[in-house]
């Protein structure tokens, strides 16, 4: 049998709207010198955060959603990219190397 969240546990989920106090996404650093504006990176990126404009790869200017999965930096032949911030959970979520150590999620 599942187990559900209470209505008051529910509210300690980050929300994304909240973006700075529950969420801090995550940055991709670009080194426009070494980009060859091959495109791989952009269809590599899970969460469309990256674009090409000129034949260069940029983060697009609203609400760049990066999780930090670091699947562009793999992909890019000439190392052009580097994760420069991490994707953050602020509430509810915990980190194994911050604080106590607590249980999952129950969804």
């Amino acid at each position: 049998m599942p187990e559900f969240l209470k209505l008051k546990d529910r509210w300690k989920i980050e929300s994304f709207r909240n973006l700075g106090e529950d969420v801090v996404l995550g940055v991709v650093d670009i080194d426009r010198e070494k980009c060859r504006g091959c495109g791989l990176c952009v269809g590599a990126c899970a969460a469309s955060s990256l674009e090409l404009k000129d034949k260069k790869v940029k983060m697009i200017d609203v609400l760049p959603a990066c999780m930090s999965c670091g699947d562009c930096v793999a992909i890019c032949p000439r190392g052009a990219l580097k994760l420069k911030g991490y994707l953050q959970l602020k509430r509810y979520f915990r980190y194994l190397d911050r604080g106590e150590p607590s249980l999952p999620r129950k969804f």
